[in-house]
């Protein structure tokens, strides 16, 4: 099963990408963004920096921290400029990359732009978190289960896949989840809604609070892990082990009989509209046509009103 939404994929590299010659390039300044844009209009590249900035005070409150510098937004002229200013290390089912120095680059989108304000909003995920961590290592489960708190969400086709895989008993690990660039697009689509879950998760039994707290550690000098527990009182594996419990209870067996009879109910509701919608227009342009086919020597007596007396 192919993934219908975009992924949007973080770049975690340990140095900083060199220059890339390429087309002039304009930039549009906001308060928190700074959009350089190439050969792709001002009115599209507004409608960027419009949608990084409607996305990113819910992504700083989510996380409990502020950048200490804008962040860039680097929208590629084509395809082969977003594959050289990412080194063409990316898949090709990515549809932009945070990178070092809280810089996002995004691809052009042709016929999913529509998609861009979620991509933005996760992508900012990921320049926040790298800001927070001091350039520190922060697990991929966190990366993306973070991001897609804010920008994503767990639809009816990926909640049937995590059951399907539950059932099957092949769900991922955090290790995983790591890996998840030598895997399928198929396995990326679950690796992301996986860490969804995990940190969904982690923040109903910790509070809302709690990736605030785990990155406030991080900013103190701690490491992923140390940062974790301290906020927690429980270890990263310890969770890890507690999530996939919980991730089998909620997503097995007991998931097929809410999960699949909520799928057809939706289904019979939205064929019912339909059908409903159907014969109304139907009725209508019956009742055109008796109009229009009606004799003009008759005269149709039922517009006028009975003589009483």
């Amino acid at each position: 099963m192919k993934q219908s939404r975009i992924l949007a994929v973080s770049l975690v590299l340990a140095f900083l990408l060199p220059a890339v010659s390429g087309p002039k390039a304009e930039t549009i300044e906001t308060d928190h963004f700074v959009v350089t844009f190439e050969d792709v209009g001002r009115y599209y590249a507004g409608i960027v920096a419009k949608s990084a900035e409607r996305q990113y005070t819910n992504v700083v409150r989510t996380l409990g921290h502020e950048p200490s510098s804008p962040i860039t937004i680097i929208i590629a002229a084509d395809e082969k400029r977003f594959m050289a200013l990412t080194r063409e290390v990316l898949p090709d089912w990515s549809a932009a990359a945070a990178l070092p120095g809280n810089r996002i680059v995004i691809s052009p989108l042709k016929g999913r732009k529509i998609d861009v304000e979620r991509i933005v909003a996760h992508e900012t995920v990921h320049c926040v978190i790298n800001d927070a961590s001091g350039g520190r290592y922060v697990p991929r489960w966190f990366h993306e289960g973070c991001a897609e708190t804010v920008a994503g969400g767990l639809g009816i086709r990926g909640r049937a896949y995590i059951v399907w895989k539950v059932l099957s008993d092949d769900i991922m690990s955090f290790t995983d989840i790591e890996r998840v660039f030598s895997r399928g697009a198929q396995d990326a689509g679950l690796a992301y809604d996986q860490s969804l879950i995990a940190v969904g998760y982690l923040m109903k039994i910790h509070g809302k609070d709690v990736l605030g707290a785990i990155l406030s550690g991080m900013r103190d000098g701690l490491e992923f892990d140390a940062a974790f527990e301290r906020a927690t009182g429980v270890a990263p594996k310890m969770f890890e082990t507690v999530c996939a419990v919980h991730i089998k209870k909620t997503y097995g067996w007991r998931a097929v009989v809410t999960v699949v009879p909520g799928t057809w109910t939706g289904i019979l509701i939205l064929a019912f509209i339909v059908y409903a919608v159907k014969k109304y227009r139907t009725r209508k342009i019956l009742k055109e046509w008796e109009t229009m086919e009606k004799p003009g020597n008759i005269i149709d007596f039922s517009s006028f009103p009975p003589d009483d007396d």
